[in-house]
């Protein structure tokens, strides 16, 4: 996961209004999502969904017209996986905290993100008993999570928010991490070449060769860009003593 930010993926000016439209009456919405969040979050009332609590109030779909603004904030890559996402109709929008437990927050702005349908699929509508998960427009998301070379990820820290992660949204299913594993090792071959020209005596020829790759890698538009950097730096301070580059 890699920090996203949302001065890339601007609210229209036109958003309340069509909040509005979509939802003539919506000062009752309001009124019952507020009333249903008041439930303790783990409770068996609320934990049916908003659908259960009040099923004669529906949630018009409109973010799903503005999918091109909310892609702009990950490049059209989803927050979750990094996974590059190449068709509209494959894009999901992502309610951070789920309309089915968070009604109040269906048409925040703020609340929204890309998803790929494998990430957000595995998310449904879960949230955690205790705590949340960690937001990819808030701090350095990447530096909670491990990118191992066959593909998969873990959590740095054990029993955390980024754990619940990894296991919740399925970020290391067997398709993806197959995907991950043939980036890394195509990004591997060519810094292997680099390691080569090292041992030979081509420093700079080889620092340039690296920071080349690293330039390709490590940009926000690249996809899995967080798995193969962190795979790029364990490569090449093994193979360049001081690691730099």
């Amino acid at each position: 996961m890699r920090r996203v930010y949302r001065k890339d993926c601007a609210c229209p000016a036109s958003w309340a209004a069509s909040v509005q439209k979509a939802l003539p009456d919506y000062r009752e919405f309001l009124r019952r999502a507020t009333a249903f969040e008041r439930l303790e979050i783990n409770s068996r009332r609320r934990r049916a969904g908003f659908s259960a609590f009040a099923p004669h109030i529906q949630f018009p779909a409109i973010w799903g017209k503005q999918k091109e603004i909310i892609a702009a904030m990950s490049y059209r890559k989803c927050v979750y996986c990094e996974g590059a996402i190449n068709a509209p109709r494959a894009a999901h929008v992502e309610h951070f905290k789920p309309k089915s437990l968070f009604p109040a927050l269906a048409y925040e702005w703020t609340n929204y993100f890309l998803g790929c349908p494998g990430c957000n699929g595995a998310k449904s509508d879960k949230w955690p008993e205790r705590g949340g998960y960690i937001r990819p427009d808030r701090g350095d998301p990447s530096r909670h999570f491990l990118f191992l070379e066959d593909g998969s990820v873990k959590a740095v820290k054990k029993r955390s928010a980024p754990e619940r992660m990894v296991a919740d949204f399925d970020l290391s299913r067997t398709w993806l991490a197959d995907e991950r594993r043939q980036n890394i090792e195509k990004m591997i071959e060519l810094l292997n070449e680099a390691a080569r020209l090292l041992k030979e005596g081509h420093a700079e020829q080889a620092r340039r060769l690296a920071r080349t790759l690293l330039g390709t890698i490590d940009t926000p538009e690249a996809a899995y860009s967080v798995a193969l950097t962190q795979c790029f730096w364990r490569a090449w301070k093994s193979a360049c003593p001081g690691g730099k580059v």
